[in-house]
């Protein structure tokens, strides 16, 4: 199993309700996607948070699963109607998960 793990900075102009649209458009993706296992969506708990408010982590089956999940039509939807609007920044790192 990968977890490809995204931490996200919103504008500061992003409104919670935007925030809300974005979290259900991003669950939206579970079971709708081919090879993905399960989508996790919010607030960074970790201490020091403020620099990534946001963590984005997608459980796939496999590396082949990574490249089909970023290039699948209901993702890019999602990024193009609820994450770049709103998005200042992105940090993206794949794992090998036990």
């Amino acid at each position: 199993m990968i977890l490809h793990v995204v931490l996200l900075r919103f504008h500061a102009h992003t409104t919670p309700i935007e925030v809300e649209d974005a979290r259900r458009a991003l669950l939206g993706m579970r079971g709708a996607i081919p090879g993905v296992r399960g989508v996790t969506f919010g607030p960074n708990l970790a201490p020091g948070a403020a620099e990534w408010p946001y963590v984005l982590i997608v459980a796939l089956d496999d590396v082949a699963s990574v490249e089909q999940y970023l290039a699948h039509p209901l993702h890019q939807d999602v990024l193009a109607k609820y994450i770049r609007p709103v998005l200042e920044a992105r940090l993206a790192a794949d794992a090998e998960a036990p």
